[in-house]
């Protein structure tokens, strides 16, 4: 009979059945596992099975112990190596050594415990890593999750050598492109204007004359002349060397018996797949060489059931395919309400969860995962795939070169042992109003080049 791990621990609680469960799938635990309270399990030290205790205080000689320290604070932290930082009212002293509760830790992170509590008080973070309670940005470019999860994994293989683990796959990355603007609208003239204005001033205050003078002809170059942004076919000629399979997330307009909101005008795209048969063509050339679509809802949608539904259900009968993947526009995610719609409308996949501002890891991991339900306390039944990277985060917040440094991401997929992540450059950005494809070639190369040095 193959033996099982026995998880023995004061009490059991939903949010430790879930990081167990996400553990087992990122790092692959094969061995089977339970749980089980000390009164309710006699626990046998003869029996074959591998013991972990997960408490206050270890009772088991043979076990492995890892402290239960329920506690933190945001911007409190210990950092246990230079890579990985943990909260540090879970450290404790275990034998003369220095531990902390990795289950814990994994579920800050994992469920975005902090953006839960900033929005039940009313301070949503809209998707901003500026507004989140934690403001040490480092944080953002290590998956700690995943660097918890192998610090665990490397205690039970130590503790326990019988237990088994699935061998490591090769790194995925979702490249993608949303579809917001297909021709220049006053609506992108006045964002990209404001966008632009604040790198000029960026630059003026860094001291960067040449690049001041630049980026202050290339504004009013973009204000003054038109352009349409078709841009299909330059991303097709870009990415077919590459053999890239690629995800276009594509909007859908639909009509509302009440009056437009400022916001749904300035934010929302002006296109209507309805009604644009080129586009449904396009969107069925793509899906015919290998690509996917996916739904690019708006910014109402990310809170409204029945709008989110509604566009959901018009996307679908444009293009006569279910619709399973979905990204919202603006990274609009309402902690609250949208996992809920997203759960309820027959979504498996979703790409929201990344940052406006910066590039990161905001869930703190960069597998594909199940995001955890704080009202029901269990995990949604769709996966999140991390939104990592985005084109805004490398030219309009950045006024250098620095921004397109891509190797700490590229090491994070080192000992992952499922790395899977999105990354997404606007289609319109391939444009010479743009000219931002540059990167987007460069992550390629290197992330091609990676997996070939991985396959040697």
């Amino acid at each position: 009979m193959q033996k099982k791990i026995r998880i023995v621990s004061t009490d059991i609680e939903p949010w430790m059945i879930y990081i167990l469960g996400q553990f087992a799938s990122a790092n692959r635990l094969e061995t089977e596992y339970f749980l089980c309270t000390y009164r309710d399990c006699i626990v046998d030290q003869a029996e074959d099975d591998h013991l972990i205790e997960y408490s206050e205080k270890k009772q088991y000689k043979s076990s492995l112990f890892i402290p239960r320290k329920e506690r933190f604070r945001s911007n409190d932290f210990y950092w246990l190596n230079k890579d990985l930082p943990v909260f540090s009212d879970t450290i404790t002293t275990v034998d003369g050594n220095i531990e902390c509760d990795l289950l814990y830790n994994a579920f800050v992170h994992l469920s975005r415990l902090e953006e839960w509590m900033s929005g039940q008080r009313g301070k949503s973070i809209r998707s901003y890593a500026i507004r989140h309670p934690r403001k040490n940005r480092r944080l953002w470019k290590i998956p700690l999750v995943n660097l918890l999860f192998n610090e665990l994994e490397q205690k039970i293989r130590k503790s326990h050598p019988d237990v088994e683990f699935g061998k490591r796959e090769k790194p995925v990355i979702e490249f993608s492109h949303d579809v917001d603007y297909l021709w220049k609208s006053k609506q992108l003239i006045f964002k990209q204007s404001v966008l632009n204005v604040l790198k000029i001033f960026k630059l003026l205050s860094g001291s960067h004359p040449e690049k001041t003078s630049q980026e202050f002809q290339k504004a009013i170059r973009f204000i003054t002349q038109k352009s349409t942004y078709w841009c299909f076919d330059e991303w097709a000629a870009l990415e077919t060397p590459f053999a890239l399979s690629v995800v276009y997330y594509i909007y859908a307009k639909v009509r509302q018996k009440r009056k437009q909101t400022l916001m749904q005008w300035l934010i929302d795209p002006q296109y209507n797949i309805k009604t644009h048969v080129r586009l449904q063509q396009q969107c069925a050339e793509l899906i015919s060489s290998g690509g996917g679509i996916g739904l690019h809802g708006s910014v109402l949608s990310a809170t409204d059931e029945a709008l989110f539904a509604q566009e959901k259900q018009l996307l679908e009968n444009s293009l006569d395919r279910v619709i399973t993947k979905t990204r919202q526009h603006w990274l609009c995610y309402c902690e609250s309400k949208t996992p809920y719609i997203h759960d309820s409308s027959q979504i498996w996949e979703d790409s929201t969860l990344g940052f406006n501002d910066i590039s990161g890891f905001r869930s703190g991991i960069a597998s594909r995962y199940n995001p955890y339900d704080h009202l029901a306390q269990k995990p949604f039944s769709f996966t999140e795939i991390p939104f990592v990277i985005m084109d805004s985060h490398l030219y309009d917040s950045h006024t250098g070169s620095a921004g397109l440094n891509f190797e700490w991401f590229l090491q994070s997929m080192r000992n992952i042992k499922l790395f899977e992540i999105s990354v997404g450059w606007h289609q319109r950005v391939i444009h010479p109003d743009y000219g931002w494809e540059a990167s987007y070639v460069q992550l390629i190369r290197d992330y091609q080049n990676r997996l070939s040095h991985e396959s040697l």
